[in-house]
């Protein structure tokens, strides 16, 4: 009987620890998202939100299933469609604040983390290892290509008056050279169809 006491004792203890090693493993884990980006993040446009998202979405939201009657795997990718021209008023930041939580980069990448999370792992539990690494993998892309740095904006390019003239001029001038294409091609075929109305008036 006591030894079936601390077995139950020492087995209720394990549980108790692998939980625990799990919660901080957790922590630890959202809080190296938290430290990895910057303190002092940048604004980010409606045109930076869609198209972080789209590229996020297409980067990490692809998993392999098994066909549903084939004996084989195949690729799925996640959809876009959701935020696709829209995105979340929380991600869009223009003024204010963008350094916390609740909106701008840190709170896109966290939303869109938990949407790939979900699609990858739909039994899994909202907050988990597996979803802080997907957020901490995410930070890291945005960090390695840039995108705090406007990489995500439109360029614009703004031409002196010298130079809008002699983008005209090169337009007009392509534009004249495909005309003159069609002309020889129409002069080519008024010539063949006259040759044929003249066989025709001839018999």
């Amino acid at each position: 009987m006591v030894t079936r006491n601390v077995n139950s004792f020492i087995n209720e203890l394990d549980s108790k620890m692998a939980t625990i090693d799990k919660i901080m493993t957790e922590k630890k884990k959202y809080a190296e998202c938290n430290n990895t980006l910057p303190k002092e993040l940048p604004n980010i446009t409606k045109e930076e939100a869609i198209k972080a998202y789209k590229l996020l979405v297409r980067k990490f939201g692809r998993k392999q299933t098994r066909h549903p009657w084939k004996d084989k795997w195949m690729n799925r990718k996640m959809s876009v469609q959701r935020f696709e021209d829209n995105p979340r008023k929380c991600w869009v930041c223009l003024s204010g604040n963008p350094n916390g939580l609740h909106r701008g980069w840190r709170r896109l990448i966290h939303d869109v983390s938990h949407m790939v999370h979900r699609w990858l792992r739909p039994k899994a539990p909202h907050h988990c290892y597996q979803q802080a690494d997907l957020e901490l993998e995410m930070i890291k892309f945005v960090l390695e290509k840039g995108w705090l740095n406007g990489v995500l904006k439109t360029k614009v390019v703004i031409l002196s008056k010298e130079e809008k003239r002699q983008v005209k001029l090169s337009h007009y001038q392509k534009l004249i050279i495909k005309w003159q294409r069609k002309q020889k091609l129409a002069t080519t075929f008024i010539r063949k169809y006259n040759k044929r109305v003249k066989y025709l008036n001839s018999k």
